[in-house]
């Protein structure tokens, strides 16, 4: 048996009694967890088991199949999060993001961490778009699509200032080359200094972000265009965060 702090992904009904639980955890990246009686009433497996729930969990096998666990405490289970529809929906967002970038069974150094301050985050009432855009930008680099912000991705000279990005060439350009691509998004330096800052700064150490709702646009529609176009990676939480702030529910 091993001890392991994991956080919860998503959880799906495995007959009428049992679970199955995908976890990342700290020590073996994204596993998944068969929970058995998890969807039992009176089981202790119930409330760990619920999505964006911290917490430890003793497991054992998994050598040559799925992991099980034999006992799970709660360490936080972010009920601030989970008693606020937008809240657990911007969760969401980053929940499954992080399973569907992130490989099973591979460690991915800092990920874990890096979920679980986001989901504090969350929870103190930090603004979620500044917390989701971050979030996007740092898992771009887990999915081997990150962009290179220095350079025009046209003709690779060093970017003194710019007014378009180009989601099908990856990457910013510069004003020689901004008719390169004629679907490139247009960019305000400020929303490309932003993604320079997401892309080095210590989640451990975030502090206020203000950013105008202009901006928040901006890097809303290229970090989702981004990650469909050159990741292929659709959400349906954020279809679903969609229609929370369109109708404004």
């Amino acid at each position: 048996m091993d001890k392991t702090e994991g956080i919860v992904l998503r959880a799906i009904d495995y007959g009428e009694t049992n679970k199955i639980v995908t976890v990342l955890t700290a020590k073996y990246g994204k596993i998944a967890v068969l929970a058995k009686g998890a969807n039992k009433p009176q089981s202790r497996l119930v409330s760990v088991s619920q999505p964006f729930v911290h917490g430890h969990w003793l497991l054992f096998g998994g050598n040559s199949g799925m992991f099980s666990v034999s006992h799970a405490d709660v360490i936080n289970p972010f009920r601030p999060i989970r008693e606020d529809i937008f809240l657990s929906t911007y969760a969401a967002c980053m929940t499954e993001l992080t399973d569907r970038v992130l490989e099973e069974r591979i460690p991915y150094p800092g990920a874990f961490q890096f979920l679980l301050h986001m989901l504090h985050y969350l929870a103190e009432g930090k603004d979620p778009d500044v917390l989701l855009r971050i979030f996007e930008t740092k898992m771009l680099y887990a999915a081997g699509i990150q962009p290179n912000l220095e350079q025009c991705s046209f003709c690779g000279k060093s970017i003194d200032s710019v007014i378009r990005f180009s989601i099908r060439q990856g990457g910013p350009l510069c004003q020689q080359c901004h008719d390169s691509d004629p679907y490139a998004v247009r960019l305000k330096p400020a929303a490309l200094k932003l993604m320079r800052l997401f892309q080095i700064i210590d989640p451990a150490r975030l502090g206020n972000i203000s950013i105008g709702e202009d901006v928040k646009h901006q890097l809303d529609k290229i970090l989702r265009q981004y990650l469909e176009e050159q990741g292929g990676i659709y959400l349906k939480s954020r279809q679903f965060l969609d229609q929370l702030n369109r109708y404004g529910l």
